[in-house]
């Protein structure tokens, strides 16, 4: 009787636990025509390409920014530019995203568009998305 009720028990707790893992699913993805798709798959290429220039420019940068504080004589100046640098970098990416957002949002029809959640969720056709150390938007 023991052994039944602990089994009972352990069972009730993966299945609480389960749940607690489970994931609503996904809003619908709007149908897309191929023209849109077209455009889709052109503007998500070229923000890839865009964001993959920036990111190794930050990269280089703050590889640059730690070595000049590993100097045995910090030079403020030199630090405070590099950091100015950075932020600049950073700005860019934001505007990017913002300009990507946008272009995405215009292949869209109004319609479309209010299928999709108007802020926290994803692009169901590969939208920007917010990962570790990411500056990405969710849609």
């Amino acid at each position: 009787m023991k052994r039944l009720l602990v089994a009972v028990a352990v069972v009730g707790m993966l299945m609480v636990a389960a749940s607690a893992f489970a994931q609503v699913p996904a809003a619908p993805a709007p149908a897309l025509s191929a023209e849109q798709i077209a455009k889709v798959q052109k503007i998500q290429t070229d923000r890839i390409a865009e964001m993959g220039k920036l990111k190794t420019e930050m990269s280089a940068k703050q590889l640059e920014l730690q070595g000049l504080f590993r100097e045995p004589n910090l030079d403020r100046a030199k630090i405070e530019a590099k950091q100015k640098e950075l932020a600049t970098l950073q700005a860019q990416m934001v505007e990017k995203e913002h300009a990507y957002r946008l272009s995405m949002a215009e292949v869209l029809t109004p319609e479309q568009r209010a299928q999709l959640p108007a802020f926290g969720g994803r692009m169901p056709f590969g939208g920007p998305r917010k990962g570790k150390g990411g500056m990405g938007f969710r849609w």
